[in-house]
């Protein structure tokens, strides 16, 4: 059994430094992938290492093999920036040896007034933009205190007379007493890895005339760019120590600059629990300066990951008033020039 535990997090750390070779930032398609949809663990200080149930399905996949529950629900809604309303349903429940279950996540832009080259002030039309992942996951415990887990996700975005669909992958490694020291808990986690997307339909056709040739306007099919999913891969642990729960993440961003997110958490008994964590990110790789002063951002602080900054949270159990096994969960996250973005979830099992 240890074989099987110490190959999983090898084959998972090989990868993603394979992967972490290419450039380290970027656009990345699909990067709604990376939106926190649960309020339990904050910005994910210690997530991979501690999440379990359907809160897992984004932290770690790993996680939902160590729900000791028959059934997992949850629901919650983040408002993010520019009055984006991102939603969160999932269920999941045992099937033999393995715990399986899936996940909806949409986010509800509203309603864009479209502009054009030649109608620059609007055209008196509106478009709906639509996001949504549809996910699936199965996970499985190796031992007491090892579990395997994968989601696999179905992503699409649409905007007009254009969209784009891809499928993105998550694979996750959770092990609990580290040492053989209880509470010491450690979780890796792949995610967000697959085919580049890119972006089809009759919105990218237009009339042109070759500029080299002397032929009438003719209709043509733009050819979109492709671009890769955001791939991140989190190492996390998490020790707790006289009822404080101490979480660390450190994510390797393909994109994007790496990350470093840190948690503290308390736990009161018959109540809830109460948490605060931290995020911050490296620098951002310096653009050499190629003569125009317009586009010189030799210093590295040009971009700032707008996740970084102190996140709050709290969880109640409702469980005593309502006899089942019920309770919310409430967190403040930062977004930089935005403000602070509030998630609110109801966890539910059996």
């Amino acid at each position: 059994m240890k074989k099987h535990i110490i190959t999983s997090i090898v084959i998972i750390a090989i990868s993603s430094l394979v992967v972490a070779q290419s450039s380290r930032m970027g656009s990345a398609s699909s990067t709604q992938l990376l939106v926190v949809p649960s309020a339990k663990h904050l910005s994910g200080g210690g997530a991979a290492a501690t999440a379990t149930g359907m809160d897992a399905t984004f932290w770690n996949p790993a996680g939902l093999a160590m729900s000791e529950n028959s059934i997992d629900a949850i629901f919650s809604n983040r408002q993010y920036f520019a009055d984006i309303d991102n939603s969160f349903f999932g269920v999941a429940t045992d099937i033999g040896e393995y715990k399986m279950g899936v996940t909806v996540r949409t986010f509800n832009i509203g309603d864009i007034n479209e502009t054009t080259v030649y109608f620059p002030d609007g055209t008196g039309q509106v478009f709906t933009p639509n996001f949504s992942i549809l996910g699936g996951s199965i996970a499985k415990k190796l031992s007491d205190n090892t579990s395997v887990g994968m989601n696999v996700n179905y992503v699409r975005e649409g905007f007009g007379r254009v969209s784009a669909s891809g499928v993105a992958y998550d694979l996750g490694v959770q092990y609990k007493g580290l040492l053989g020291r209880e509470g010491l808990d450690v979780g890796f986690a792949l995610k967000n890895f697959g085919s580049p997307v890119k972006y089809d339909g009759p919105g990218l056709g237009v009339f042109a005339s070759p500029a080299d040739a002397d032929r009438p306007t003719e209709y043509y099919k733009v050819d979109a760019a492709a671009f890769d999913l955001p791939f991140t891969f989190d190492m996390a642990i998490s020790y707790n120590i006289a009822g404080a729960d101490l979480g660390a993440t450190y994510t390797s961003n393909y994109y994007s600059t790496d990350e470093l997110k840190l948690s503290v958490g308390y736990k009161i008994e018959g109540l809830g629990s109460v948490g605060v964590g931290i995020q911050t990110s490296g620098a951002a790789q310096e653009i050499e300066d190629h003569g125009d002063d317009d586009h010189d951002h030799g210093d590295s602080d040009w971009y700032t990951n707008p996740s970084d900054g102190v996140s709050f949270g709290a969880s109640f159990d409702l469980s005593r008033y309502v006899g089942t096994n019920l309770s919310v969960d409430y967190s403040m996250l930062p977004m930089g020039d935005f403000g602070t973005n509030s998630v609110v979830a109801l966890r539910l099992a059996f």
